[in-house]
């Protein structure tokens, strides 16, 4: 069955005894005629070579040192350094995601410095993100506890309406005997500012 719908292809008939078909033809607003085989985006409409394109900023805030530069290397190059610099200001990367009906999301994402002396420019990273994500050391306490302030930060500054935030406990892969944060802490604060919550591992990829 397959050499014989070959054959007849071959030889540009169709079922009747290759009579050539018409080819589809077009004219457009000033006059010129298309085939399909020219212009097959005027024959399969706009979306079948040009999907839907949506843009958005994500931002990922948290104290210097718990591994927001970790999780945005492993997440958009699946790359991770045990040894990197202090983020100033803001760095930059970008991701591009494939949802199921064929939309690109292109995701402009901002890891920001977390030490104290520079949260003065942090906030102009965050004032018109569509989404957060405040991450911490599960094995540093003290960065659980900077949580609060980034909330508030990113209630407070960011200039739309509707915006995600999303908790991430980093280092995931400690021992278990050097945690300070256990999942349930994570959780709860989570779910009382109805964020995503994941406990991560930037080294291994877990949650990321």
């Amino acid at each position: 069955m397959k050499a014989g719908n070959e054959s007849s292809s071959s030889m540009g008939g169709g079922c009747c005894g290759g009579s050539k078909s018409k080819s589809q033809k077009i004219k457009n607003g000033a006059g010129i005629v298309y085939n399909k085989k020219e212009r097959p985006d005027i024959f399969n409409g706009p979306n079948m070579n040009h999907p839907k394109v949506i843009e958005a900023k994500v931002v990922l805030l948290g104290d210097s040192g718990v591994g927001k530069s970790s999780i945005a290397q492993r997440y958009c190059k699946n790359f991770f350094s045990e040894s990197h610099d202090v983020t100033i200001g803001g760095a930059y990367l970008q991701q591009t995601v494939s949802l199921t009906d064929g939309t690109q999301v292109k995701l402009h994402i901002w890891d920001t410095g977390g030490s104290e002396r520079f949260r003065s420019m942090v906030s102009l990273y965050y004032r018109d993100a569509a989404a957060a994500i405040i991450c911490y050391d599960i094995g540093d306490d003290k960065s659980f506890q900077s949580v609060h302030f980034w909330i508030n930060e990113m209630l407070n500054n960011n200039d739309r309406e509707d915006f995600v935030m999303a908790l991430a406990g980093n280092k995931a892969d400690l021992d278990p005997a050097l945690k300070k944060v256990n999942l349930a802490t994570g959780d709860d604060i989570a779910k009382k500012h109805k964020m995503i919550f994941e406990e991560t591992s930037a080294k291994t990829g877990e949650g990321v």
